[in-house]
């Protein structure tokens, strides 16, 4: 039945299908040329028929006086019967074609309108009216003007936005940006962005919006305590209250958590909340808005992905694996601008060139994998022994650098000699061994010992050779007596 059915639409749009491949004014005309034939035929009919009556006339009637005004009366029938058909072909044809055309203006301008969202850049004629059709009509025609608009708009605001993030240096920037959808242009004003930590496999919020929203919700010591995180799916607690076991706030809200996933990974989770929504109409707006949500954060994930990607090089590049700490790349790429602030608010900084004395007899003896923990522990030392504006570099094997900026002369001495006492003070505890290390620190001060900064390096280094040769476990601060001409 199904089948024959089908055999009966596909003979019925066989049978019309010249008609339907003739262009808007083709089919016009053709309707209207079937008008007048049938206007003409149906005048033809008429014609005949006076005819026929007239001859019957003449035949039948004796008086000529009111015969001939019965046939005069007839042929002045005949006469406004052809004047009113031509009238009312031509209002016909005039109105249709006024249909018509109108109708064509509006598929021109939704032609033209997404054309120009789907390759704004390669249309050679723009349209004059960008991509949004007036709505003139209350009829089916505005209807789908007001659809295609909806649509067009949707789509650019998108692409906009896709091409905005992409010109973003940070991902800090792109959630920044994500957020600022959520909040103006979907209304979604109550969310948390969560994102998840490679390194520990935790999942923080990196944006919260109310901010005091963070201290309220969920608290996962894994990212795979989040459900949405665990199975990549959208979790919603409307319909299902406890759904979620870690969100605190089921007595008064609903969640909704949509994962982000690229290549099958998910990267975070967003988290919107409403309070509990009781009418039908508010429902139908918040799932169309978590819809469209749902499509930045589409066109926001591949940015993200890529731009976390580019970090992790960056920081593989810029980062000490072992310890954590900057390296010598970071410190080639960055100083420039570093030098610059210091010039530029003249002041000094402090360079130190730490060495862990005997480290080779660590790794002699007790193998690399002690050695490695001693570096970890001696690198966290110092990072906890200077502020956060100063930086720590691993210079070398068992070398670090350490640069104290916008430091005083003396104090550079100071914090030197505070790091050369906590690791004497330190234990050592590895494994079954508890084992003690010193640490010998040479110091320089840019641009008082030297006018450039590799040289200030290098006389920090200088310093850190005499406090070695002197007996180590010592800070020095360099002196130019220490550089006696080509014996360095």
């Amino acid at each position: 039945m199904v089948h024959q059915k089908h055999a009966e639409s596909s003979l019925w749009l066989r049978l019309w299908r010249p008609f339907f491949m003739l262009s808007i004014y083709q089919k016009s005309l053709l309707v209207l040329v079937s008008f007048l034939v049938g206007y003409i035929l149906i005048g033809f009919h008429s014609y005949s028929f006076i005819k026929d009556l007239k001859q019957d006339l003449n035949l039948t009637y004796s008086d000529k006086e009111h015969l001939k005004d019965i046939i005069t009366l007839l042929d002045t029938y005949i006469f406004h019967g052809a004047i009113l058909v031509v009238l009312v072909m031509a209002f016909l044809s005039l109105t249709s074609f006024l249909c018509i055309r109108a109708l064509v203006d509006f598929l021109d301008q939704m032609i033209c309108s997404l054309k120009t969202l789907l390759d704004n850049t390669n249309l050679k004629h723009p349209c004059s009216h960008g991509t949004h059709i007036p709505v003139l009509t209350q009829d089916k025609i505005g209807e789908v003007a007001s659809l295609v608009n909806g649509l067009t708009s949707h789509i650019h605001n998108i692409s906009l936005f896709r091409r905005t993030i992409e010109a973003d240096e940070t991902v800090e920037e792109v959630y920044q940006r994500l957020a600022f959808v959520f909040k103006e242009t979907l209304k979604l004003a109550t969310f948390i962005i969560w994102e998840v930590q490679e390194k520990d496999d935790t999942i923080l919020p990196v944006y919260t919006w109310p901010p005091e929203l963070e201290h309220d919700t969920c608290t996962m010591g894994t990212s795979r305590a989040c459900r949405a995180r665990r199975t990549g799916e959208v979790v919603s607690s409307s319909g299902f209250p406890d759904i979620c076991p870690v969100f605190p706030l089921s007595d008064i809200m609903t969640h909704s958590c949509v994962p982000m996933i690229v290549s099958g990974k998910v990267l975070g989770v967003v988290q919107f909340f409403t309070l509990f929504v009781n009418s039908e109409e508010r429902e139908n707006q918040l799932l169309k808005n978590q819809y469209l949500a749902g499509l930045y954060l589409a066109e926001a994930l591949p940015v993200l992905h890529a731009k976390r990607l580019a970090t992790n090089l960056h920081e593989m590049a810029t980062k000490d694996a072992l310890t954590g700490l900057a390296n010598r790349r970071f410190l080639e790429t960055n100083i420039n601008p570093l030098l610059a602030g210091i010039k530029r608010r003249k002041t000094s900084m402090g360079v130190l060139m730490c060495d862990l004395d005997f480290f080779k007899q660590v790794n002699d003896e007790y193998g690399h994998d002690v050695g490695d923990e001693v570096l970890k522990t001696v690198a966290g030392i110092m990072q906890e022994s200077v502020r956060a504006s100063d930086i720590v570099i691993r210079y070398g094997g068992e070398e670090f650098l350490i640069l104290l900026t916008d430091c005083e002369i003396q104090k550079a001495t100071d914090v030197a000699e505070k790091i050369r006492a906590a690791v004497e003070a330190q234990l050592f505890r590895i494994e079954n061994l508890s084992i003690r290390k010193t640490l010998s620190i040479g110091v320089s001060i840019y641009p008082v010992d030297g006018e450039g900064f590799w040289e200030c390096v290098k006389h920090a280094d200088i310093a850190l050779y005499q406090a070695k040769n002197s007996g180590r476990n010592k800070v020095l601060r360099f002196e130019s007596s220490m550089w006696e001409g080509d014996n360095y």
